[in-house]
Order: C-alpha cells, then sequence, then structure tokens
C-alpha cells in the first residue's frame, strides 16, 4: 500500500466515524427535544432522561468538533503524500532524461562527423568524375550526376521530418545503386576497349 493509500484510508475512516457521530447526535437531539417539555415542568424522570440526553448529546458535540480537526489534519497529510507522489514521479522522469541526454548529447557531434564524412565522399565523387570525364569515360552528364545525388539524398531524408518534398518511389535513388550501375557500366566500356587492343596487338 503506498503511502496516499495509506492517508486516504485514515481521512476515509475519520470522515466515517464523523458521519456516525453526526447521525448519533441529530438521534439525541430528536430525544432530548421530545423530553423538553416535561423535562423542564416538573417530570423527574424526563428531566433524568433530559440530562443524560443533554450530557450525551454534548459528549457527542466534542467527539465531532475533534474530529472535524482530526479531518483537517488528515487532509493535509493526504495532499502531502500527493504532492510527494509527483516530486518523486518529477525525479523520476529527471533522473530518466539525464539517462537519455549521455547519448543525446553526443548526437551533435556524431551528425556533424556523419555529414562532414559524407561531403568529403561527395567531393572525392565529384573529382573522380571530371577526371573520368577527361579521360572520355564519364559515368553520365553532370547535370544527371547532380540531379541523382540529389534524388539519392531526398531519399535517404524521406523517413525523416528534413525531407524537403515526397519522392514518388519512381524519383527516388540509392547511392550505391546509382554509382554501381554508372561504375559497372563504364567497367564493362573500358574492359571491351582493352580487349580490342589486345587482339588488335
Amino acid at each position: 500500500m503506498t503511502q496516499i493509500e495509506d492517508a486516504k484510508g485514515v481521512l476515509q475512516g475519520l470522515e466515517t466515524k464523523l458521519s456516525d457521530a453526526r447521525a448519533r447526535h441529530a438521534e439525541t437531539q430528536v430525544k432530548a427535544m421530545e423530553l423538553a417539555y416535561p423535562g423542564n415542568t416538573g417530570d423527574e424522570s424526563a428531566r433524568k432522561r433530559l440530562d443524560g440526553l443533554n450530557a450525551k448529546a454534548a459528549m457527542v458535540a466534542a467527539e465531532i468538533a475533534s474530529l472535524e480537526a482530526a479531518i483537517v489534519t488528515a487532509k493535509r497529510h493526504v495532499a502531502a503524500a500527493e504532492a510527494a507522489e509527483v516530486d518523486e514521479a518529477e525525479r523520476r522522469k529527471a533522473r530518466e532524461a539525464l539517462q537519455l541526454l549521455d547519448s543525446f548529447s553526443k548526437r551533435g557531434a556524431q551528425l556533424e562527423a556523419g555529414l562532414a564524412a559524407f561531403v568529403a565522399e561527395y567531393v572525392a565523387l565529384t573529382r573522380e568524375f571530371h577526371a573520368l570525364d577527361r579521360l572520355g569515360y564519364p559515368p553520365a552528364t553532370w547535370s544527371l550526376v547532380q540531379v541523382n545525388m540529389a534524388l539519392a539524398i531526398g531519399t535517404k531524408l524521406q523517413a525523416t521530418n528534413l525531407h524537403q518534398r515526397f519522392l514518388a518511389p519512381h524519383e527516388r535513388r540509392d547511392f550505391r545503386d546509382v554509382i554501381d550501375g554508372w561504375s559497372k557500366h563504364l567497367r564493362a566500356k573500358a574492359s571491351a576497349r582493352l580487349n580490342r587492343t589486345s587482339k588488335a596487338a
């Protein structure tokens, strides 16, 4: 049982006692009112019973006042237990956040490093394209290379909220597939040229 459940259980018990005491007090007052006339007009038996009921009513009234005061304190205990539970929940969230931040705080450096590596690879790809172009083996036109590389980037960003626009399936590209396709074509072309030279020799 939690601290809140304990505190609420105590409060509920006090409220039940208060309800019972108020019922007893009301019942006692009704009986006293019934005996008010005979008890105050010379009926000794009624007077004695009335005095007993008045004494009982006074005792129950004191009990009611005590229970009401106890209930005020019990409600403070419930509020304190609830506040403690909220505080513990917030502390637990703070601890979990600190644990997540250990990895989250490293993402910036990893993203920077990953993007820097991508840029370096793209610069190297650009340099090698132009070298192949000068040798007479361009993979494609430079504008087509740029379009396909941009589409490949867009394809990778489709799974994030960083994409600039949604790409239809036929527009999507994979860096490996595009570059491997170009390379396979050029490799076959260069190999064919070498084979022709060998046969001619």
